[in-house]
C-alpha cells in the first residue's frame, strides 16, 4: 500500500527539528515564545500596524512591546519557504503537508528579548524613583524648612522661658520671705527699742553697785537713786559720770543694762599709798596724787613721805607711788614710811626699823616677792638694811 506523499521523505532542512525542541516547534535555547505568550506580550497592537516611535525613556518597553507585536505579524502573515519544486508532485504534496503544520504551529518569539524589555522597564522604574526622590529633595522648598526650624526653636525657647519662670518664680518667692523676716526682724526690735526707751516697761527697778570697799556703798546708791524709774535705754552715761563725781574713791566705773529692769554700776576704787603730813593732819593720796581723803592719823597702807617724794610732780613721787600701788597689800601695810631723792633711789622704812633699798619701780612684784622671803629668812638675825635695788643679787648687813 503506498503511503501518502510527503511521508516517505526525511525531514527538510529548513523543518529539522533541533535538541531540545518541543512538539510546538519552540526552541527555549533561542528563547522563542508560544502564540499565547506573544499575545500577551502585546494584544493591543493590531498586526501590520505602524506605532509612532518616541526617544521618551517612559515609552521604552511600550515601543519594545509594539515592536516585537510587528515582527511576529510578519512572521505569520508570510509563507515559509520549504525549497521545493513544481515538478514533484510528491514533494509539492509534502510541502503543503509541511506548510499545514507551520501554519497549524504558532509563530515563535524571543525570550531574550522579552527579558531584556523587562530588565528596561525595572531599571526605568528605578530611574524613575531616582529621579522623583532628587527632584524632591531639589524642590524641597527653603523657605518652609526655615519655617519648620523657626517653630521648632521657638517652641524650644517656649519651654525654656516655662522653666526659667518657675525657677526664678520659686527664687522670687524665697527672696521676698526673706525680705518679709528681715522687715518684721526690724520692725520687732524697733518696737523693742521704742518701747524700752519711751515706756516704763523696761523702766530702771534694781540698782546695784559692785566693788566698794573704801567708798560708801549706801552713798553711791542714793547717788545714783536719780535713774530709778527712768528707761534702761535713757540712762546717760554722761549723767552718771556725774552722779560719781563727788566721790574721789573711784578711779573708774562701768555701767550694764540688763533688761528688763536691772541697772549695774561696777567701780574700781583708787589705792592710797602715799600719806603727807600737814597742819590739819595727814592728806592721803593715790599714785596720781589724787587727794582721797583727810585724816589725825596716817592710815595703815598709807606711808608718810618724805623728801622729795611730797612734790606730787616729781620723778620720786611717781617711781614711789608706782613701787607702792603694785606691790601685795600685806607688805605695803607694813612700810610706816617712803623718801627718794630721784626717781632711782626709792628707800622704805619696815614697822621693824629695817630699811629696805628698793631702786626704781621696775619689777616690783619680784622685789617685793624677794623681800617678804628675806625677812622670813632673816627673822631670828638683826639687820639694819636690806637692798632689793638688784632683785638677782639682793643683799643684807
Amino acid at each position: 500500500m503506498k503511503r501518502p506523499s510527503g511521508f516517505d521523505r526525511a525531514p527538510e532542512r529548513g523543518h529539522e527539528p533541533e535538541p531540545g525542541a518541543s512538539d510546538d516547534g519552540v526552541f527555549p535555547s533561542r528563547g522563542r515564545a508560544s502564540a499565547p505568550e506573544k499575545a500577551a506580550v502585546a494584544p493591543e497592537i493590531a498586526p501590520g500596524a505602524d506605532a509612532p516611535e518616541t526617544s521618551d525613556a517612559r515609552d521604552r518597553p511600550s515601543l519594545l512591546r509594539r515592536r516585537l507585536a510587528r515582527r511576529a505579524a510578519t512572521e505569520s502573515a508570510t509563507p515559509a519557504d520549504h525549497s521545493t519544486t513544481a515538478d514533484d508532485p510528491t514533494r509539492e504534496a509534502g510541502s503543503a503537508a509541511a506548510d499545514t503544520a507551520d501554519a497549524a504551529a504558532a509563530p515563535t518569539v524571543d525570550l531574550g528579548e522579552v527579558r531584556e524589555a523587562r530588565a528596561l522597564e525595572l531599571s526605568d522604574r528605578s530611574s524613575r524613583f531616582s529621579l522623583a526622590r532628587l527632584r524632591s529633595e531639589r524642590d524641597a522648598d527653603p523657605v518652609r524648612a526655615a519655617e519648620r526650624r523657626l517653630r521648632a526653636a521657638e517652641k524650644q525657647r517656649r519651654a525654656q522661658l516655662r522653666n526659667e519662670r518657675r525657677r526664678f518664680s520659686v527664687g522670687s518667692r524665697r527672696r521676698r520671705r526673706n525680705w518679709w523676716i528681715a522687715l518684721a526682724a526690724v520692725a520687732a526690735l524697733a518696737l523693742f527699742v521704742v518701747g524700752g526707751a519711751f515706756t516704763p516697761v523696761m523702766a530702771v527697778r534694781d540698782l546695784q553697785v559692785v566693788g566698794a570697799v573704801n567708798v560708801n556703798q549706801g552713798d553711791v546708791e542714793q547717788a545714783l537713786s536719780r535713774f530709778d524709774g527712768r528707761p534702761l535705754a535713757l540712762v546717760d552715761d554722761a549723767e552718771v559720770h556725774q552722779a560719781l563725781e563727788p566721790f574721789p574713791m573711784i578711779q573708774r566705773y562701768a555701767v550694764e543694762r540688763v533688761p528688763p529692769h536691772t541697772l549695774v554700776v561696777r567701780i574700781e576704787e583708787r589705792v592710797p599709798v602715799i600719806s603727807v603730813q600737814g597742819d590739819a593732819g595727814y592728806a592721803v593720796y593715790d599714785a596720781a596724787g589724787v587727794l582721797l581723803a583727810s585724816a589725825e592719823q596716817a592710815p595703815s597702807g598709807a606711808p608718810v613721805a618724805s623728801g622729795a617724794v611730797t612734790d606730787f610732780s616729781s620723778q620720786a613721787f611717781r617711781s614711789a607711788g608706782r613701787a607702792l600701788r603694785d606691790m601685795p597689800a600685806e607688805l605695803r601695810t607694813g612700810i610706816v614710811s617712803v623718801t627718794a631723792s630721784s626717781g632711782q633711789d626709792v628707800t622704805f622704812t619696815l614697822s621693824s626699823g629695817v630699811e629696805v633699798l628698793w631702786g626704781d619701780a621696775d619689777r616690783t612684784r619680784y622685789k617685793a616677792e624677794v623681800l617678804e622671803r628675806m625677812i622670813v629668812a632673816l627673822a631670828d638675825r638683826p639687820v639694819e638694811r636690806i637692798d632689793v635695788s638688784s632683785a638677782e643679787a639682793p643683799v643684807f648687813r
